[in-house]
């Protein structure tokens, strides 16, 4: 069976065990499942549209509890955020993990069988559950809305999802379940950006992940557009000053985020460089800026953030930005 089938079915199974509300792992053990859709878990899923508080993040306070608290570790893992994650599990706290999402499909491709990060891990969860609900569907009709969706760079829009269970390992089996809060936004779409300005030079940008799927367990509720539209910003003499722009303030937001929704652990990873196209310094270098500079507004908001990241090449390119910036960081995986 070749592999996008195959990971089709892995898709269609997680999401027939959350329709069965249950599963049973590669031990025998039998774990509950959760629907989030369910109105039980209503409260599970926020939407933030890009008009909301968030944007006061550079100017907030850090919470007192974490003033006098040690720096940040940082991570650096040569590894899936699937293996990212179980690498805290060990310790006791509270892990936020970004969803570097597809603006306009939940999930990206993967009832298709698509392989990127959203992908493995909504075919490794329930997020997916989380996604389709009333309150997660704004996320992309805002996206799609007319006002917006010409808007490459996409908005700060998020949704952030508490309690989501990830249930499989990277190769599809079975695991004991580990429960996570799941941050999901969208990068820029940098390839398309730099396509539109006239200044691409590195091949064919895509739209959006690629097409494809089966038919899906939850169908997508109603859900009416009620944020502020989000223009694209007027572009820069260079896009790419405009690009790295957009992406710290929304890098910034996210963090902040996870730091209101009380998160310690975070897994992050190299955000937007896979088909959106965002170069790796630039997202490695805002990393650093964000989390562990002296004057960084994260110094000291996370106990560990683990980047995983799966592709040789850019781990390296992180490791070389990490050393040049005199960060303290470990390595693990690689």
């Amino acid at each position: 069976m070749p592999v996008g089938n195959s990971l089709a079915k892995i898709a269609a199974d997680t999401l027939a065990a959350v329709e069965k509300g249950s599963y049973t792992d590669a031990e025998g053990s039998t774990h509950t499942l959760d629907d989030l859709g369910k109105s039980e878990f209503t409260s599970a899923t926020q939407f933030y549209p890009p008009d909301s508080p968030l944007f006061v993040w550079a100017t907030s306070t850090p919470p007192a509890r974490a003033a006098d608290a040690p720096k940040t570790e940082l991570v650096l893992c040569k590894c899936s955020t699937l293996e990212g994650v179980q690498l805290l599990l060990p310790r006791t706290r509270k892990i936020g993990v970004l969803n570097f999402a597809s603006a306009n499909r939940p999930g990206g491709g993967f009832l298709g069988g698509a392989r990127a990060q959203e992908e493995s891990i909504a075919r490794s969860s329930n997020l997916y559950s989380s996604l389709m609900t009333p309150t997660g569907q704004r996320f992309y009709a805002h996206h799609k809305s007319a006002a917006n969706k010409k808007n490459k760079y996409y908005s700060h829009a998020m949704i952030y999802t508490r309690g989501v269970q990830l249930t499989r390992s990277d190769a599809g089996a079975w695991i004991k379940p580990a429960r996570v809060d799941m941050l999901t936004s969208a990068a820029v779409n940098a390839g398309v950006v730099r396509q539109r300005e006239g200044k691409d030079g590195d091949g064919d940008a895509q739209e959006d992940e690629p097409k494809g799927g089966i038919k899906a367990y939850f169908k997508p509720a109603a859900a009416a557009d009620t944020s502020t539209s989000a223009p694209a910003p007027a572009p820069t003499k260079d896009v790419e000053q405009t690009i790295e722009s957009v992406m710290r303030e929304r890098m910034g937001r996210l963090l902040y985020l996870f730091e209101q929704q009380g998160a310690q652990d975070l897994v992050l990873g190299s955000f937007g460089t896979g088909v959106f196209r965002n170069k790796v310094p630039m997202v490695a270098k805002l990393w650093v800026e964000l989390l562990v500079r002296p004057d960084a507004r994260f110094r000291h908001s996370f106990e560990t953030v683990a980047f995983a990241i799966i592709d040789q090449k850019t781990c390296a390119v992180f490791k070389e930005v990490f050393e040049e910036s005199k960060v303290d960081f470990r390595e693990s995986g690689t």
